[in-house]
C-alpha cells in the first residue's frame, strides 16, 4: 500500500513537472495571442464592453448611427492585440497594425516595444480605428524585428462583419 502510495505520488510529481516545462516552454517564446475589438461611441466618449472578436455573431449592420448591438452611434474601433513572451523589459521590435475597410487602409500603425514595459509573460497594446462601420473591417497584427528563433506567431488576422444598408 505505501509503495502504492509512493509510486502515484511519483507519478503526480513528474505531471507537474511535466505542466511546468511546458508553461516554460510556452512562453519562451513571443506570440500574438489575441486581438480583441469594441465599439468606440462617439456620443458618450464610452468604449463598449463587448468583444467583437469574441467568437460571437454580432449584429453591427448600421453602427454608425447607432443602430444594432452597439444601441449608440460608432465610428471607431478600440482594438486590443494581446502578445506574451518570456518579457517585455526593454525588448527590440514592433508591433505593427493594418485595419483596411473595403479599398480603404483606415490604420496602417506601427508600436515599438521597448516604449513599453512590463516584467511579465503578457503585454496588452492599444489602437484606435477611425471610420470603421460601413464594410467588413480586416485586421492584421504582426511582430517585427524579432529574431524567427524567439517568435512562435508573427502574424494574426481578423475580421469584423460591418455594413450598412436598409
Amino acid at each position: 500500500m505505501m509503495s502504492r502510495a509512493l509510486g502515484l505520488a511519483g507519478l503526480l510529481l513528474l505531471l507537474f513537472a511535466s505542466l511546468e516545462r511546458f508553461t516554460w516552454a510556452d512562453n519562451s517564446k513571443y506570440s500574438i495571442t489575441a486581438i480583441h475589438a469594441h465599439l468606440y461611441h462617439e456620443s458618450t466618449g464610452e468604449i463598449n464592453k463587448t468583444d467583437l472578436l469574441d467568437g460571437k455573431v454580432h449584429m453591427l449592420r448600421n453602427s454608425v448611427i447607432g443602430e444594432g448591438e452597439g444601441g449608440k452611434p460608432s465610428n471607431a474601433v478600440w482594438i486590443l492585440v494581446e502578445l506574451v513572451g518570456p518579457t517585455f523589459a526593454d525588448i527590440k521590435g514592433e508591433l505593427s497594425l493594418t485595419a483596411i475597410a473595403g479599398d480603404k487602409i483606415l490604420l496602417d500603425q506601427t508600436l515599438k516595444l521597448h516604449k513599453w514595459f512590463n516584467e511579465g509573460g503578457r503585454l496588452v497594446l492599444p489602437f484606435l480605428v477611425y471610420g470603421t462601420g460601413s464594410n467588413i473591417l480586416e485586421i492584421t497584427a504582426t511582430l517585427k524585428g524579432l529574431p524567427a528563433e524567439k517568435v512562435l506567431r508573427t502574424t494574426l488576422k481578423k475580421s469584423i462583419p460591418f455594413e450598412i444598408g436598409e
